[in-house]
Formats: C-alpha cells, sequence, structure tokens
C-alpha cells in the first residue's frame, strides 16, 4: 500500500511538473509586427465597419426606422467616411510598395 502511494505521488508530481513547465520557462518575445501590415489590416477592418455601417441604415431606412432627411444626412456622412478610408487605403499601398523597392534596392546594395 506504502509503494503505491509513494507511486501515485511521483506520479502526481512529475505530471505537475509537465504541465506547469510552459508557465515557469522563458518568455519567449512576440513576434514583430510590421507597422505597415498593421495600418493595412486596420484600414480594411475600418473599411468592412463601414460598409456594414451602409447596410445597416439602408436595411434602418427601408424599415421605415429612419425619415428621409436623417436617411440622406446619415448616409452622406458614412460615404465620406468610406471614401477617406479607401482613400487612405489606396495611398498606403502605394507608400509600401514604394518602402518596399527601397528595401530592395538597398539589400541588393549591400550584397554587392
Amino acid at each position: 500500500m506504502f509503494f503505491f502511494v509513494l507511486w501515485i505521488l511521483l506520479l502526481g508530481f512529475l505530471l505537475l511538473v509537465y504541465l506547469g513547465f510552459p508557465l515557469w520557462s522563458q518568455v519567449r518575445p512576440s513576434p514583430e509586427v510590421d507597422p505597415v501590415e498593421a495600418r493595412m489590416q486596420a484600414l480594411f477592418l475600418e473599411r468592412e465597419r463601414s460598409y456594414s455601417a451602409l447596410v445597416d441604415l439602408d436595411e434602418d431606412y427601408e424599415t421605415g426606422k429612419l425619415s428621409q432627411a436623417d436617411y440622406q444626412a446619415l448616409r452622406e456622412q458614412l460615404l465620406q467616411e468610406t471614401a477617406g478610408v479607401l482613400a487612405q487605403i489606396e495611398t498606403s499601398g502605394m507608400a509600401s510598395v514604394e518602402d518596399e523597392i527601397k528595401k530592395y534596392r538597398q539589400t541588393k546594395q549591400s550584397r554587392s
């Protein structure tokens, strides 16, 4: 009986060490986040939110929750915001392409 209890305790301890090892191990550094990529993801998310808001606005108008004047004013505001986000996406995309070209040239020059 004594050896059985000792065996259970030993297995329990080993299991505790095995499961607790990731908690006690060194903290791994988080992967580097490319600021251009993060900005583009944020802009894409904002674009989707704008599209969703426009769809919701159209549904509210069709169900009679909004008057014609309110609908027109809110739709115009949302369209302007969406256009601004799309313009940022286009300019960010162009800037990131230019940045990639510069990085490629620098890499190529450093290898030569």
